[in-house]
């Protein structure tokens, strides 16, 4: 059965959804349309430099602009149909490689070239959709795939076949490093393909940067993809589940009383390293960014994101009140001492998984801001390895410096200790083949807000014991950085109405009682049961926002990257990677639209 039969199976016999023809209400998923048909003849210029025919059928290929990937002005509706396994040939020694002003190549095995690629893939109207989503591992030393779904159309010029655009992620293994590409070529419904142009010329990774572009030849093996209904009616439902989106300049249009500057907001972090930035207001979306060092990411929607630390609130923090919400008192009866096998050391015997999950263990080696996180022995025998038994130990290794609960020492190792007392309640509550992030996070949380299957997956050891890093690892859409920041901030943590966090821990950490945290790197700053908290109300970076104090709570992950949750109903968040984390002038313009300090 063709995507094409399937989609009347499932919009009506009547409409042919991204066909030649659409009617009615085809390809629309509570209202919204989703494959609005191409109006053009397929009158495309295109040249080698633009990856035209001719460069897809050829032998090599050079860095374009992004828009060479883009759906153009004139496209029109494909005639082709695409379902079945698209494999890449001779990755190993096809390509280009160029750092981009860092030096960390040598540093990797094999850092140049593409892991191997044999995936299934379904076409539906315009949108072509992988079958398997979320991070995917694979036999490279360096590179798990992350797929996303692309677009299908047709040119004049391309000799019949259609075109199809796939986006693409590589991510760093056992780290959260996410370089963005896409990949596209020709094909025809019996099989026949030209070469797949990739090319990579972004990211969200500080300490490695590089362009990768190359024309790999290619099969297309047409096949019966099962489940097919279910994967292409999901697909219509993701879509049509995202928060509407606008220009973040529109910001200026849509309050034009405000006296809003949009061009102040995200502007504290270098444009070079901005992957994007957003403001979700009124239930809209208003994104900014997606521009790469070779013109505009054409997939901004499904563009791949990086949560480093930004995990410490979302699987660690939204874990332990969700656990906590099901089974009273964990988060104070338990110690990690009877949670963790590995840390047998009295030191762990008094410290809750409250402690923990507020880095305030007591136990480490320097109290000095990051001092530890940043020391080779961290890096060597923590973030460097990728075995529960090496992370753990490491982890466990830290002595008793002070009482637990009065000191806060930032320890990803402290997150990843949390994690793994989760996983071990879970089982023993639910089962041993239970997992709390797929089971719990995922299942309980995820689908039901209705985020995209990218963050179904999380970054885990490996080896017989394959717990999430909880620390870091997960990987978003902008659309699904909303979607966590309007659960936490405009929907008081509850879905349909119900409760879904510990009340108690959830309104600390939103920083709605007087109890701010302790004191975190500086006196404006405080971290509280795994959210950061910044005082509105200090100047200590210049004139303060609010005339007092008003603490603002937000989520911060590693490069630049933030999630703020403001207390009017607004959501500020950003993705960049050079160490500028600062949003206090977003704060300054989004406060012209709705007061933050009242």
């Amino acid at each position: 059965m063709t995507s094409i039969q399937l989609l009347k199976d499932l919009c009506g016999a009547a409409c042919l959804i991204g066909g030649l023809s659409a009617c009615g209400t085809a390809g629309q998923v509570n209202g919204t349309q989703i494959y609005a048909p191409l109006p053009g003849t397929g009158a495309v210029a295109r040249t080698d430099a633009n990856l035209g025919y001719a460069a897809l059928m050829g032998s090599s290929t050079k860095l374009v602009d992004y828009a060479a990937f883009a759906v153009p002005k004139n496209a029109a509706n494909p005639s082709q149909t695409f379902q079945g396994t698209l494999t890449l040939n001779d990755l190993g020694t096809t390509g280009n490689f160029s750092e981009q002003g860092t030096s960390r190549a040598a540093f990797y095995k094999d850092p140049d070239h593409l892991p191997a690629f044999s995936f299934q893939f379904i076409q539906t109207g315009t949108h072509i959709v992988p079958i398997t989503r979320g991070l995917i591992d694979t036999s490279h030393a360096n590179w798990s795939y992350i797929l996303e779904p692309g677009r299908v159309w047709e040119e004049a010029d391309d000799q019949g076949y259609a075109r199809a655009a796939i986006p693409f992620s590589l991510q760093e293994k056992s780290a959260n490093c996410t370089h963005n590409g896409v990949m596209s070529f020709l094909f025809k419904s019996d099989g026949s393909v030209s070469k797949v142009a990739y090319q990579i010329a972004g990211e969200t990774c500080q300490y490695f940067k590089f362009n990768m572009w190359g024309l790999a030849a290619a099969s297309y093996t047409p096949q019966t993809i099962e489940n097919a209904a279910e994967t292409i009616s999901a697909y219509q439902a993701e879509v049509a589940a995202r928060m509407p989106t606008r220009p973040i300049e529109q910001l200026a249009t849509d309050f034009p009383a405000s006296g809003i500057v949009p061009a102040n907001i995200g502007s504290e972090q270098s444009p070079s390293a901005r992957s994007l930035w957003g403001v979700a207001i009124d239930g809209i979306n208003y994104v900014g960014g997606c521009e790469t060092r070779h013109g505009t990411y054409p997939f901004c929607d499904v563009i791949d994101l990086p949560s480093y630390s930004l995990a410490k609130s979302v699987a660690g923090a939204i874990g332990l009140m969700r656990i906590e919400k099901k089974y009273e008192g964990v988060q104070s009866a338990m110690t990690i001492q009877a949670t963790v096998g590995p840390c047998t050391g009295n030191q762990w015997s008094d410290v809750t998984l409250l402690n923990t999950l507020d880095m305030a263990t007591g136990n480490y080696a320097s109290a000095g801001y990051e001092v530890d996180e940043g020391s080779a022995k961290a890096s060597s025998e923590f973030f460097r390895v990728n075995t529960y038994s090496q992370k753990v130990a490491h982890a466990c290794s830290y002595s008793r410096m002070s009482a637990p609960g009065t000191t806060w020492v930032y320890h990803t190792s402290d997150t990843f200790l949390l994690g793994s007392a989760l996983s071990t309640i879970y089982q023993q509550r639910e089962g041993d083949t239970k997992d709390y992030y797929r089971d719990l996070l995922v299942t309980e949380l995820w689908k039901p807000l209705k985020m995209s299957p990218t963050t179904w997956t999380s970054t885990r050891t490996v080896g017989s014991v394959a717990y999430p890093f909880t620390g870091y690892g997960l990987t978003f859409h902008h659309d699904d950085m909303v979607k966590i920041g309007e659960f936490l901030n405009k929907n008081n943590a509850t879905i349909g109405g119900v409760q879904m966090l510990d009340s108690a821990l959830y309104n600390q950490a939103m920083q709605r009682t007087s109890d701010h945290g302790l004191t975190a790197g500086a006196a404006s700053f405080r971290y509280l049961h795994g959210f950061w908290a910044w005082n509105a109300g200090s100047a200590d970076s210049g004139v303060a926002v609010c005339p007092t104090a008003k603490w603002i709570p937000f989520m911060s992950g590693f490069g630049g990257i933030g999630l703020v949750l403001l207390p009017n109903d607004m959501v500020y968040y950003f993705v960049s990677d050079n160490h500028e984390y600062g949003f206090k002038k977003a704060v300054i313009e989004l406060n012209k639209i709705r007061s933050i300090c009242s």
